[in-house]
């Protein structure tokens, strides 16, 4: 009996450490989206379906997130987790659907100061390279400002591409690389927006924008995850924690 209750408290703890924990990750493995996550579609622009593992969104031609008062883009948001200050959000998406990467889009890792206009957005840009493009307010900056960004010829975005930013206090810092195996490149550090990411006045998730000379473009997301946020199980690449059944 003392055996069966031990057995059964460490699998109710680690069951309560997987919905604890993993309000943070999701494999899109489910067949609808997960509750953590709110789309803001404010044109109604980006349709998403899960399939297979993969989080497939459609994103009408000019979908702009520009300065304030250009309000066309898609994000997919959730809240930073609580009590951490310093942490690091990374995802794998594929930019290159059906061919070559479309024009004038970027898909990215976002952090969101809805109030201050103020956003960082990290990921393949209009198949040219994978970049910073920011904003608060009404400054805005691209790769020719902010000087981060990773060249096609260090990391390929013709299929998939893993993408990462660390926090550490005001510090930004950007990732990228091609294949789960690889080791992470960083694309440099970028001081002037964290000020804006402080707790309960930002949120985190993925972005989706484009502008003129955009057409209708599909991208595909496999995973999204938080790696200093403890899972049931451990994540390499796809996650694989227990929360993939809890949420069905």
């Amino acid at each position: 009996m003392k055996k069966i209750l031990i057995i059964s408290t460490l699998l109710a703890m680690f069951c309560m450490t997987g919905i604890v924990y993993a309000a943070h990750t999701d494999d899109f493995d489910g067949k609808t989206l997960d509750k953590m996550w709110t789309l803001r579609a404010p044109k109604n622009n980006c349709e998403y379906t899960l399939e297979g593992g993969k989080l497939i969104t459609d994103l009408k031609a000019g979908a702009d997130m520009y300065i304030a008062g250009t309000d066309g883009g898609a994000c997919f948001l959730m809240d930073p987790p609580a009590g951490l200050t310093d942490f690091s959000i990374e995802m794998m998406v594929n930019a290159a659907v059906d061919g070559p990467m479309p024009p004038a889009c970027q898909p990215g890792l976002l952090f969101f100061n809805e109030a201050k206009w103020a956003y960082t957005v990290w990921g393949p840009y209009a198949n040219t390279d994978i970049r910073l493009e920011d904003c608060v307010g009404a400054s805005y900056r691209w790769r020719a400002e902010t000087q981060i960004g990773i060249d096609m010829a260090a990391v390929a975005i013709d299929e998939d591409v893993w993408v990462k930013i660390t926090k550490k206090g005001q510090e930004l810092e950007f990732f990228a690389k091609g294949s789960e195996n690889e080791k992470w490149v960083s694309a440099g550090i970028d001081k002037k927006l964290g000020p804006n990411y402080t707790p309960g006045d930002y949120q985190i998730g993925i972005c989706l924008k484009s502008w003129g000379g955009s057409i209708d473009s599909t991208f595909e997301f496999e995973y999204f995850d938080i790696p200093e946020v403890p899972k049931a199980v451990g994540s390499q690449g796809k996650i694989t924690s227990t929360w993939s059944a809890i949420k069905k």
